[in-house]
């Protein structure tokens, strides 16, 4: 997020009385009612097009999305566009009041409602105050670092946000109480987990968020082709909640050979959510969400911890399937993770400090990754039977 106080400050509208205190659009070439957040939108013009670069000719303003789509509502602040006739999208803006904080979900969603009719690269988040710029790349929302100018966006020469980690820790941080109460803290683990697994999650956490880039040979022993790195992301569930969070990325295939965007993160609440997602060519989602403290199972003498999962899968408003079903697919295709008519994840020693280059962690990861994409095949199959019956 960067910080455009100083740069707005100094941008100065003159106001116009044509029967009421009003802005002059430069855009639309009308007045407009002063407000807060309309006195924002007209600096923003004049920022995109002084600072960056940006032709009036190529920006749109209050652009409406049934102009794009039909039957689609609302209206997009601003829109920046690539060629003089305004039929590719680039950019688009949601300008708010200095007062509403652009980080939000809510605004967020908005513009990429916007950004998804209109095929945008890019999202603009602004009130005045702060901006946030994301790029989008295969259903996936990357942040970007400072601010691109036209140019740049439009060469697609721009620099991600890096997630700067405190530190990668060593054993004695994660069994360390202080160190467990400021990831619960930051609801990264729940606050009712119990402390054996809060420790496992947080080894695990410490894994997958703060070890730098696997090595090639122990991420095609897990069924991965690529470390895609550790990237702020938000997906959906089934339930329609929306989960903002830091996510390691790798790049894989599924059963058909197609490329997919596999990843993996942690959330907590009252319990810790071990957050699996997939994003293909077709949507963006968490395939599973793993409740750590109902799955996994600590053996306090061996430290040693069983992870396992009952076989349960929704599909939101399209309900959800039997647990029988699930696991008698899961047979059928990867006898091996089934154990006691459980899906079996594996078992990983919790006495020490977590590395890529464990047997047991690799095996563990990739029975995730076996599972997760065995789920979404039942998905697909689902839907394509509900959609026969509906015929």
């Amino acid at each position: 997020m960067e910080n455009i106080d100083k740069i707005f400050k100094g941008i100065k509208l003159q106001k116009y009385r044509p029967g009421g205190k009003s802005f002059a659009d430069s855009v639309r070439n009308i007045f407009v009612q002063c407000t807060p957040e309309e006195e924002v939108r007209q600096k923003t013009i004049q920022f995109l097009n002084s600072e960056l670069g940006v032709p009036l000719e190529r920006i749109k303003v209050e652009e409406s999305m049934a102009h794009v789509k039909r039957g689609a509502r609302g209206r997009a602040d601003i829109v920046v566009y690539r060629d003089d006739k305004k039929k590719e999208a680039l950019l688009v803006i949601e300008c708010k009041s200095p007062e509403v904080d652009v980080s939000c979900y809510i605004v967020r969603e908005q513009s990429e409602r916007y950004q998804k009719i209109l095929g945008a690269d890019y999202c603009m988040l602004i009130n005045g105050r702060q901006l946030l710029m994301y790029k989008y790349s295969n259903g996936l929302a990357i942040e970007l670092e400072g601010i691109p100018s036209y140019s740049e966006l439009l060469n697609h020469k721009v620099e991600y946000a890096k997630v700067i980690p405190i530190k990668s820790y060593k054993y004695s941080d994660i069994v360390s109480k202080e160190i467990q109460r400021a990831f619960v803290k930051e609801k990264y683990i729940g606050t009712f987990t119990p402390n054996d697994i809060k420790s496992f999650a947080l080894n695990f956490l410490n894994l997958i968020l703060l070890k730098s880039t696997v090595d090639y040979k122990y991420l095609t022993k897990i069924g991965l082709s690529e470390d895609f790195g550790v990237k702020r992301t938000r997906f959906g569930n089934s339930a329609g909640y929306n989960y903002q969070e830091l996510t390691r990325l790798f790049i894989t295939k599924d059963n058909k050979n197609k490329d997919l965007i596999w990843g993996l993160s942690m959330i907590g609440y009252s319990n810790t959510q071990l957050n699996v997602s997939i994003t293909n060519k077709i949507k963006k989602h968490h395939s599973l969400q793993l409740d750590m403290d109902r799955f996994c199972d600590y053996d306090s003498d061996t430290k040693k911890v069983t992870i396992t999962h009952n076989g349960a899968l929704s599909f939101g408003r399209g309900g959800s399937m039997s647990h029988k079903t699930v696991i008698d697919y899961v047979r059928e295709k990867a006898p091996d993770l089934i154990k006691n008519d459980k899906i079996y994840l594996g078992t990983i020693d919790n006495s020490r400090l977590l590395e890529w280059k464990h047997t047991d962690v690799q095996n563990f990861i990739r029975s995730l990754l076996r599972y997760a994409i065995l789920r979404d095949e039942l998905r697909v199959k689902h839907k394509r039977k509900r959609s026969k019956s509906k015929k």
